[in-house]
């Protein structure tokens, strides 16, 4: 229940424009879609135009969090959250945007597509995203992933060779 708390945490900056938008990333998203790995921190990433929006937005964030210096921001009962702004990339932009409305008990709230999931997963690479993507392929519409590859890949096509990779490799 304590991811319940922070997506609560998060809501509430939401209600009080704090935060304009946001979507969850990483592996707390993934487990709308897989079942669940261990991970402790909540990633989001925020709607933001501007590094000094951003800034501002932290400082805010940093003033309630029960941990005020340094990242992550520990929201909710005691969950570490990272918060990326939707200025760092532009898939990050993308992810936050195209983020489905689910439902996580009586908490609405946005998660990342499963595409969205594995393109920053493979861009990201660790081993726990290694594992993840395998995991959420079966549940990959793969005419969105390849544009998802068209538009965010770079010339060399590193992302869609990782893929290829992880999937001749057997990673559980």
């Amino acid at each position: 229940m304590a991811f319940i708390d922070a997506v609560t945490a998060l809501n509430e900056f939401k209600r009080r424009r704090v935060i304009r938008d946001y979507a969850i990333i990483g592996g707390v998203a993934a487990t709308a879609y897989i079942e669940p790995m261990s991970t402790d921190t909540l990633e989001v990433v925020v709607r933001v135009d501007s590094d000094g929006e951003y800034q501002r937005l932290l400082g805010h964030i940093s003033e309630q969090s029960e941990s005020p210096s340094g990242m992550p921001f520990v929201l909710g009962d005691g969950v570490p959250v990272q918060i990326f702004p939707s200025t760092l990339t532009s898939l990050h932009r993308d992810a936050m945007e195209q983020a489905r409305k689910i439902r996580a008990g009586s908490v609405r709230t946005k998660v990342a597509t499963v595409e969205h999931l594995l393109v920053l997963g493979l861009s990201a690479n660790r081993l726990q995203d290694q594992i993840r993507i395998v995991r959420m392929l079966r549940h990959t519409n793969m005419d969105r992933l390849t544009e998802l590859f068209d538009r965010f890949d770079d010339e060399e096509k590193n992302l869609a060779a990782r893929l290829q990779s992880l999937r001749g490799t057997g990673v559980p």
